[in-house]
């Protein structure tokens, strides 16, 4: 068995054509003298989940499945690493994923053709977890907040932390020529403007840290803030091809001379603003997108653009269902015991084609239905 610790949602994302697959979230956090009522549950929803897998895929062999959370079960190493307020248990024929998240839900389980992660998003975008990127004109460095610490990146020789590091030996003002005489000692004469050459540097500098930071926020899937003074901010927006850059969240603010700490203060009204008006930023951007004829409110008409990497950011109602199962080329019709959830399909697909997920309770809705998608173009 190979089991895959530490919330590795990158990995499963790449292998989540290698269903079907069982999620089970169970509430693990360490109660004295609980260990057998622990295990009684896990035991419960691993019944449950036979159950399901029979209703949706008859054809598949429960036993591998079996044997994976059954020596879980069994294992105390489990139980003892993981007493945060819910666990989450990913697992196909082959490999066993194990997330540690902290809001605990309900316990329950969800049997898809692909990863069933939402509860996995929803904890993560409750607690706000991102990645700062605070530039200067010539400097760059990065930040992680995660789970309620917030500290520095250490980043590698090869990383764009400064401009000559990643330029090299840049020429500032242009090229000089010079003439001297007794009366006034030397004079210069610039034949480009300094600022040009400047704005040039900034350009190539600006490149190079989005291509690098772009690499890091693909692992990471967390969203990118940007913190720097807004001409440079400005700069970089119109060059960063990042699809984890807020758009709505940032810091208008210098990093230079601050330590950490004072960084992190900074970021606190981002903080804020992320969990008091998340719902009313994304249903601004779907009126706007909206307006463009760039949003779409059947989760059925979203089935192509997904599979063609259209969707930008799919807004998702907390615990909708939607039967129906995609496949690679659209929307499976025949051969279905029961249909998938649909919702989850689209979640997956999405986040594999670099788009957002988001998710908001389904009251917030404009419209009645499980998901709206702003698409890309």
């Amino acid at each position: 068995m190979d089991i895959m610790v530490k919330n590795d949602l990158n990995q499963l994302m790449q292998q989540r054509d290698a269903g079907p697959f069982i999620a089970i979230y169970l509430n693990t956090e360490a109660v004295l003298n609980d260990l057998t009522h622990r295990r009684l549950q896990l035991k419960q929803l691993v019944t449950e989940a036979q159950t399901q897998l029979a209703q949706h895929f008859p054809k598949t062999d429960f036993a591998p499945f079996k044997a994976q959370l059954d020596a879980l079960t069994d294992d105390n190493s489990f139980w003892l690493q993981h007493t945060g307020p819910q666990t989450g248990l990913v697992v196909n024929a082959e490999t066993l994923r194990i997330f540690d998240l902290q809001i605990p839900t309900e316990n329950h389980v969800s049997v898809n053709s692909m990863p069933p992660i939402r509860p996995i998003l929803a904890d993560r975008q409750h607690q706000f977890d991102f990645d700062l990127l605070a530039i200067s004109e010539t400097t760059m460095a990065m930040y992680h907040q995660r789970q309620g610490d917030f500290v520095e990146v250490n980043l590698p020789e090869d990383a764009p932390a400064t401009m000559k590091q990643a330029l090299g030996e840049e020429k500032r003002g242009g090229d000089l020529n010079f003439n001297s005489s007794p009366a006034h000692g030397v004079n210069y004469h610039g034949h480009n403007a300094k600022a040009e050459e400047r704005a040039v540097d900034q350009h190539n500098y600006y490149l190079q840290v989005d291509q690098y930071v772009r690499e890091r926020s693909q692992a990471t899937q967390r969203p990118l803030i940007l913190m720097g003074l807004p001409a440079n901010q400005a700069m970089y927006r119109k060059l960063s091809k990042n699809p984890y850059l807020s758009q709505h969240l940032m810091v208008k603010r210098s990093p230079n001379d601050l330590t950490t700490a004072e960084i992190q203060t900074a970021t606190e009204p981002v903080q804020t603003a992320w969990h008091t008006q998340l719902a009313d930023i994304l249903l601004e951007r779907y009126d706007t997108a909206k307006s463009r004829q760039l949003a779409l409110d059947d989760p059925f008409d979203m089935i192509t653009p997904a599979l063609h990497g259209r969707i930008d950011t799919l807004i998702v109602a907390a615990d909708a269902q939607v039967s129906g199962t995609m496949t690679a080329d659209g929307l499976q019709t025949t051969g279905l015991a029961l249909p998938d959830n649909l919702i989850d399909d689209l979640v997956d697909v999405v986040m594999s084609k670099q788009g957002q997920i988001r998710i908001i309770p389904a009251e917030r809705m404009p419209v009645e239905t499980a998901a709206l998608a702003l698409l890309r173009y």
